[in-house]
């Protein structure tokens, strides 16, 4: 009786370790993806952030690394940013991050650069024919304020190959800049601000209290044509608005050229932009759209 009693003690003990065990199991370790909609660490590459190999890692070339600092200058990437610097490039960064990132709301819009753009800095070793240490890139990028275009940036960057063979950037010079901001007082100009701020946030249920009542009759059957005015095309975003130029027709309407610049997010493309002309009215107190061509 008593060796029975020991044999069921022992098989019980037994299940209650193998359930333990198989429990243990089933947790998710440390190295686990984050669920969905919970970002990683900021600063991850993008091998840690998806789990791919080596090989894929994008610093591995000139263009890669430049391509992934570029998109990374804003101040929720900053991990992410100084990373693909060499350390020298870092320390600046520490000093001063207003180069790099802009100041307070002012924020990188789009950047454009080829693969051409890279020509090399010097020859590795003295030798003619061997891959190059170093490249000099020249980028543009767009800069906005709350969607408004401020600054065309041209810029130098000189990138470096480490000892593991992958890229940094090791030195950013500010060559050129263009100041975009629209500055005068012209009437209506704050309406039309707001109706483009709406644009460059894909809302145009916002726009609409912005737009006279004949610019909406345009568009009373055709509400989706109206929103298409004012979402960006598949796989682009709005990147930012200009306002070239704003000429008064008399004390009641104005007349203003403006171009609208859309983007691939994180990619770089051209910084042309398309040119629209917009016609305010004054109706009352208030400045409506009542032309978009």
């Amino acid at each position: 009786m008593k060796r029975a009693n020991v044999r069921l003690a022992l098989g019980a003990a037994a299940l209650w370790m193998a359930t333990v065990l198989h429990a243990w199991a089933q947790l998710p370790s440390a190295s686990s993806t984050p669920p969905d909609g919970v970002p990683a660490e900021e600063g991850t590459t993008g091998q840690e952030e998806a789990g791919t190999p080596a090989a894929e890692d994008p610093t591995r070339t000139a263009g890669g690394a430049l391509r992934q600092f570029m998109a990374s200058r804003d101040y929720r990437t900053i991990k992410r940013l100084k990373s693909v610097m060499t350390d020298r490039l870092q320390a600046r960064f520490d000093h001063d991050s207003s180069p790099f990132n802009g100041k307070r709301s002012n924020r990188l819009a789009a950047f454009d650069f080829t693969e051409k753009d890279l020509r090399p800095a010097r020859p590795a070793a003295g030798r003619t024919g061997t891959p190059a240490v170093s490249y000099i890139a020249i980028v543009r990028s767009l800069w906005a304020e709350q969607g408004e275009a401020t600054e065309l940036r041209t810029e130098s960057m000189t990138l470096t190959q480490q000892p593991d063979g992958l890229w940094r950037v090791a030195d950013l010079t500010l060559t050129d800049s263009d100041k975009l901001r629209f500055g005068d007082a012209v009437p209506g100009v704050t309406a039309l601000r707001l109706v483009l701020r709406a644009w460059y946030g894909g809302n145009v249920a916002a726009a609409r209290g912005g737009m006279s009542e004949s610019f909406l009759k345009k568009f009373a059957a055709r509400d989706d044509a109206l929103k298409a005015l004012f979402s960006p095309p598949p796989g682009r975003q709005h990147a930012a608005y200009q306002i070239v130029a704003m000429e008064p027709k008399g004390t009641s309407a104005a007349v203003t050229r403006v171009k609208l610049y859309e983007t691939v997010i994180g990619e770089p493309g051209p910084i042309d932009g398309t040119t629209h002309v917009l016609k305010m009215i004054k109706k009352g107190s208030r400045w409506l759209l009542d032309g978009w061509d």
